[in-house]
């Protein structure tokens, strides 16, 4: 697979994810960038959407950002 080196908003744009979990993954390793100044280059292979492990963290996401939307309706319903 040719590989090629993306920006960090390319990237979050093409996986729909956020700038944190991004760095977060960057920081422990998951994914392969070179930081060239201010700017953060991450290595992708043209061919390759998005890993499983990537698919598994945005599934995560979504379902937490459900029961967090969850648990704040629950919170506005009660009567203090």
């Amino acid at each position: 697979m040719e590989q090629e080196w993306i920006s960090l908003n390319e990237f979050m744009r093409r996986n729909k994810m956020g700038y944190n979990t991004v760095i977060q993954m960057m920081n422990t390793g998951k994914i392969q960038y070179q930081k060239i100044g201010k700017q953060y280059k991450i290595k992708v292979s043209k061919d390759e959407k998005v890993n499983e492990e990537l698919k598994k963290l945005i599934e995560e996401n979504a379902e937490l950002k459900a029961y967090i939307r969850m648990i704040q309706n629950t919170a506005n319903q009660i009567e203090v």
